[in-house]
């Protein structure tokens, strides 16, 4: 048997979910301010060649 009580646990657990979702959401958020954003990203010109290795590094949406 469990030394806490039932209102005990009910608390803890409440705890324990709001500071997961406290560090999901510093996850999610982590280094955000760093993502290119629509309209953010330069416009190249027309004239330039492709690129043979596209860049995938950085967060996309």
């Amino acid at each position: 048997m469990s030394g806490l009580s039932p209102d005990q646990i009910v608390t803890l657990t409440e705890i324990l979910v709001v500071l997961m979702g406290i560090g999901i959401t510093w996850a999610v958020y982590r280094g955000s301010e760093n993502a290119e954003l629509p309209g953010d990203a330069r416009v190249p010109s027309p004239e330039g060649v492709d690129d043979a290795r596209p860049e995938t590094s950085g967060r996309t949406l």
